[in-house]
């Protein structure tokens, strides 16, 4: 592994580094996803959240249980709560960009649509409005500015943090195994979040280890990405299931997302062989 940097950062300054970012994104999109006229604003505040409770999750071996032992748990409710209304969104879109207007089944899936996403409107107008919400946001903003660590905090961050980030790398890898191996989409989609939490330990080493790690990370990205797509489709299959129409009435949206996730699934390998090119280079000795 790489020795320390005596000039590098220290783990309080990377705790920080990452809690800043987010609180400010939070602070900007706030109010749009307040506004609810734009379905952008809710999927940042959504994505500030799960961004911060992965990053706290790559750091948790190094942060003491008080006072970050709930955290993650106040940031899974305030994402999962997003995410409901940004899932619907996202399938509304892919819903849009297959089915014609004026089709009777746009009418029929448009209607289910939007009666769920109005209720999941009305969950996150709720959450901002929420005591639990403010008190979060409190405590965020103040541990952005002092990042309780101990000691711990004064030491440096690639000393902090490239143990951990060591076990990640294995255990993501035998998560993994062979690539080439058939997946059924529920399995590809624990790929994705394998690759998720993987790149969320690298996007932290990036202030650490520089532009190694931020290869890795970039390759993990990719993953996500592309498994998502795949899990969007998943999805919009499983509700056309849920309206119980009749059987040919959405054969061809069908088809059309099945051949799209056909196409799809295979594209993340390569760049999980790029994970596996590079990841040695993040602790190699200069």
């Amino acid at each position: 592994m790489s020795e320390r940097d005596p000039e590098g950062p220290s783990g309080r300054d990377v705790v920080a580094h990452f809690l800043r970012r987010e609180v400010r994104s939070i602070a900007d999109n706030e109010p749009l996803a307040r506004e609810g006229a734009d379905t952008e604003g809710v999927h940042q505040l959504r994505v500030s959240a799960r961004r911060m409770r992965s990053e706290l999750r790559a750091m948790r071996d190094v942060l003491p249980r008080e006072p970050w032992r709930d955290l993650g748990e106040e940031l899974r409710w305030m994402g999962s709560t997003l995410g409901r209304l940004r899932d619907l969104d996202v399938l509304a879109e892919l819903f849009e960009e297959h089915l014609s207007p004026r089709s009777t089944l746009h009418t029929a899936v448009t209607a289910v649509l939007d009666e769920r996403r109005a209720m999941s409107r009305r969950d996150v107008a709720e959450l901002l409005a929420s005591r639990r919400y403010a008190r979060l946001v409190k405590r965020l903003t103040r541990l952005s500015r002092h990042p309780e660590m101990g000691d711990a905090g004064d030491t440096g961050a690639a000393e902090l943090f490239l143990p951990s980030l060591w076990d990640a790398v294995g255990t993501y890898l035998a998560t993994i195994g062979n690539p080439h191996d058939h997946r059924s989409d529920e399995a590809l989609h624990r790929v994705r979040i394998a690759s998720k939490k993987c790149r969320y330990n690298f996007e932290v080493a990036t202030l650490y280890a520089g532009e190694r790690a931020r290869v890795v990370a970039e390759s993990l990205e990719s993953i996500q990405t592309i498994l998502g797509l795949v899990q969007d489709r998943s999805v919009a299959v499983r509700f056309l299931d849920s309206l119980g129409l009749e059987p040919d009435a959405d054969l061809e949206v069908r088809r059309a997302l099945r051949a799209e996730i056909v196409e799809l699934r295979p594209q993340w390998i390569v760049h999980f062989h790029h994970v596996q090119r590079d990841v040695l280079g993040v602790f190699a000795r200069d």
